[in-house]
């Protein structure tokens, strides 16, 4: 029995951009474009006939913008979406709005024209493979809110907060700067830390091995275990770092709903993959939260060696 296409809703106010996206993603054939919307009213007015498996979504929009959408979706119906706007850098107060909405990843929208988009959209891909597999029933509230926030959104403010997409990676030695990835399901969040020089390092590795896809490997190193593990290093070595110095905390690795039935699934294969690698570097490994169903919310503060997670039932906890 052939395996059913993954059905996509695509938000955006721009009609090329919607045909460009639209046109893009359904060249692979595990995907299917099943609407397109210019708001996120008109997006909301089609979801319950459309029943899309993911949304990719645009932030600045007339009537109802990005962040509207995502108050007004997610406590009713949680579709895991992918925000895809030229206003979400890692740092700025809009990707963390949206993340702490309840998007599970993000991409800025490309600057180089043409020539960006095959590696848009080899991506974009990969992140929908993703998403759909997350489960974001936590999500559902009892009680909506009163308000919307304002349709202006605020496209210079930034925080101190870094937001790791899936296969992102940063490393850094910038007082109070802190790296945070949302949701961790069968992916491996990877800290990374350095005292003596005051660094830290964190990747979102999505798939054990970069023998799989050495191009994705190359332009993603965060990626796969073995090559964020190989960067991140890297990067801390031209901080004056060494591999004796360093010091590394893991959380994920859960079963997803989609690899529940499988002994061996995807998070514990990340699992391995990432702790092999580390063994092989010679980093020791002072602490992992590892398994399991729930998806972590974890962060690392530079100055401060500590891992720390979170989950809407579970509390907060650290490492």
């Amino acid at each position: 029995m052939a395996k059913r296409k993954i059905k996509v809703l695509i938000v955006d106010d721009q009609v090329l951009v919607l045909d460009i996206l639209a046109k893009g993603l359904s060249r692979d054939p595990g995907i299917e474009v099943v609407g397109t919307a210019t708001d996120g009213q008109l997006a909301l007015n089609q979801i319950p006939r459309i029943q899309p498996d993911v949304i990719v979504l645009d932030m600045e929009m007339p009537r109802m913008n990005g962040i509207q959408f995502l108050h007004k979706l997610m406590p009713i119906n949680p579709i895991p979406t992918i925000v895809l706007s030229a206003l979400t850098q890692k740092d700025s107060r809009i990707t963390k709005e949206a993340f702490e909405l309840g998007a599970v990843d993000f991409l800025p929208k490309p600057s180089g024209g043409a020539k960006a988009l095959p590696t848009l959209f080899v991506q974009l891909w990969t992140k929908i493979r993703i998403a759909a597999t997350q489960d974001l029933s936590h999500l559902k509230k009892t009680s909506l809110p009163r308000t919307l926030p304002s349709n202006e959104l605020d496209r210079q403010a930034r925080t101190n907060q870094s937001i790791l997409g899936m296969g992102a990676f940063d490393v850094t030695n910038e007082r109070d700067r802190i790296l945070k990835i949302f949701a961790l399901g069968s992916c491996i969040g990877l800290a990374l830390y350095c005292p003596s020089k005051q660094v830290i390092g964190m990747s979102h590795v999505v798939l054990p091995s970069s023998s799989t896809d050495a191009a994705k490997a190359n332009s993603m190193p965060g990626y796969f275990a073995d090559t964020a593990v190989n960067i991140m290093l890297e990067k801390m070595h031209e901080q004056g770092c060494t591999n004796a110095s360093i010091v590394a905390k893991l959380a994920g690795g859960a079963k997803t709903n989609v690899d529940l039935g499988d002994y061996f699934g995807i998070g514990q294969r990340n699992a391995v993959a990432v702790k092999a690698t580390l063994l092989k570097k010679g980093v020791k490994i002072l602490a992992e939260d590892l398994g399991g169903t729930i998806s972590r919310t974890i962060f690392s503060r530079v100055g401060d060696a500590k891992l720390y997670l979170s989950h809407p039932d579970k509390g907060n906890w650290e490492l």
